[in-house]
């Protein structure tokens, strides 16, 4: 998700149909630049260069869970769209093809097809994550360009949040608290206050209502992130 002010002024974007490194391209109406949509920055046209700023986010989440936490939200209804729950990309998920032509990739660090979540710190740190670390725990506690981060994923709901893990001048270090009810999922830091992960906010303890500061996040296939982001790092 990104913000479509830049520079003082509010785009309109469309989808232009092309693709670059096997991703989709979107366009402005304005200028008509094209603008890749896992970067957000702008590769051909009068704007190219410029980049969006991308908006915190939670890649996935069951409704239930995101309304209770959210009780204002607005829905962007697609007339007749809500229903349908077939997905027309399950062959390609299913096979071992990387991108739209099926090209080979070299980045061996990880197989192709592997779920990871990317993380940008800075604009200039990338990290993934994969979500097979996630197999026995829903939290990890990390470093990355020198913010302490905290990654959250609950490989049942495919949940996923990041957040600094640092508040004021203290740096927390988070455990899962066992169980999670309609109201979200839940951690505990060393003082033992327990914070919603899904908010950032926490619920009970000395520290009740400060919230942690939430970063963009991506669920993506690892050849996609690292075709992007070949410089990124990997968490082991």
């Amino acid at each position: 998700m990104y913000s479509r002010e830049l520079d003082g002024k509010t785009y309109i974007f469309g989808v232009s149909g092309k693709l670059w490194r096997d991703a989709l391209l979107m366009y402005d109406h304005g200028t008509r630049s094209l603008w890749s949509h896992i970067t957000g920055e702008a590769i051909r046209g009068p704007l190219k260069g410029k980049r969006l700023k991308m908006l915190a986010s939670m890649p996935q989440i069951a409704w239930k869970t995101w309304k209770t936490n959210y009780p204002e939200t607005r829905v962007l209804s697609v007339r007749s769209k809500e229903g349908k729950i077939r997905d027309v990309y399950a062959d390609y998920h299913a096979s071992q093809r990387a991108g739209v032509s099926g090209m080979a990739y070299t980045d061996d660090r990880l197989p192709n097809k592997s779920l990871v979540i990317g993380v940008q710190v800075a604009d200039k740190h990338y990290r993934a994550y994969p979500l097979t670390l996630f197999a026995d725990t829903s939290l990890i506690n990390d470093n990355v360009g020198g913010v302490p981060l905290l990654i959250f994923h609950d490989k049942t709901s495919f949940a996923t949040a990041v957040f600094a893990r640092s508040v004021g001048d203290a740096v927390l270090t988070f455990e899962m608290q066992k169980g999670a009810d309609e109201n979200g999922y839940f951690a505990q830091d060393g003082s033992g206050a327990q914070w919603n992960l899904i908010t950032g906010e926490a619920m009970v303890g000395k520290r009740s209502g400060e919230r942690l500061g939430r970063l963009p996040a991506v669920n993506i296939y690892w050849f996609a992130w690292a075709r992007y982001h070949p410089e990124t790092s990997i968490y082991r």
